[in-house]
């Protein structure tokens, strides 16, 4: 049997020992921590509990997908409790607006603060389902040996979301700056910049209205 040696005990790194234990291969992690989980883990100390990473999480069908591939679920582990408010956006002093588990509700706000935005945001959020569900299947699980792996009608047909920036996109449907950075914030998470982040993988925009808590 062949023997791996993972470096660290992160998301990635667990993922991946999973994957290769299941292949047959003889998998050893090496964590400098005295205990495992990477950003996932959390300090103890006088009391209280201090989360060293992200305390909710967005695309839960990410996680569903992981689990079910060793034939187990989520909630074999823990709940998972929807957030309502998902987060809460501040631009300044009692200067806020939060974001609600209901999107009825955020295009009513978004509606207050800009006429016509909420029928704009609609569309938006319409156009970030189509390329979740193409960022999802033809994207983010191919391996990544060749660009033919990306390459089909359904990627084609997207061929300017490939080029055009959320921040672009955002701008043409919402007038707003405190809307529009609703919108453009959340690229953040995935170590980017609105102004560089693509359209294609505008697919954050679907999950980042909507936030997760594992509550036990």
């Amino acid at each position: 049997m062949k023997k791996i040696v993972i470096l660290g005990s992160g998301f990635s790194s667990l993922a991946a020992s999973c994957y290769l234990a299941k292949a047959g291969f003889d998998v050893t992690i090496l964590e400098k921590n005295s205990e495992a989980g990477g950003r996932a883990r959390q300090l103890l100390k006088q009391g209280f509990t201090f989360d060293i990473g992200p305390t909710f999480y967005w695309m839960p069908d990410v996680f569903e997908r992981f689990f079910s591939d060793f034939g187990k679920k989520p909630s074999d582990y823990y709940d998972l409790v929807k957030l309502d408010p998902g987060y809460q956006v501040y631009f300044g002093v009692k200067d806020s607006i939060s974001i609600s588990a209901d999107f009825e509700k955020i295009k009513a706000e978004f509606e207050r603060i800009e006429t016509g935005s909420s029928a704009k945001l609609q569309k938006f959020m319409n156009n970030a389902k189509d390329n979740y569900e193409i960022a999802i299947n033809d994207l983010v699980y191919k391996p990544g040996q060749n660009l033919m792996e990306i390459i089909n009608l359904k990627t084609f047909g997207k061929l300017n979301q490939f080029i055009d920036t959320i921040k672009a996109q955002v701008g043409r449907y919402i007038k707003n700056h405190k809307l529009r950075k609703i919108l453009e914030f959340p690229v953040l998470f995935f170590g980017s910049k609105a102004v560089k982040y693509t359209c294609i993988l505008q697919f954050y925009e679907l999950c980042g209205l909507w936030s997760w808590h594992m509550a036990s």
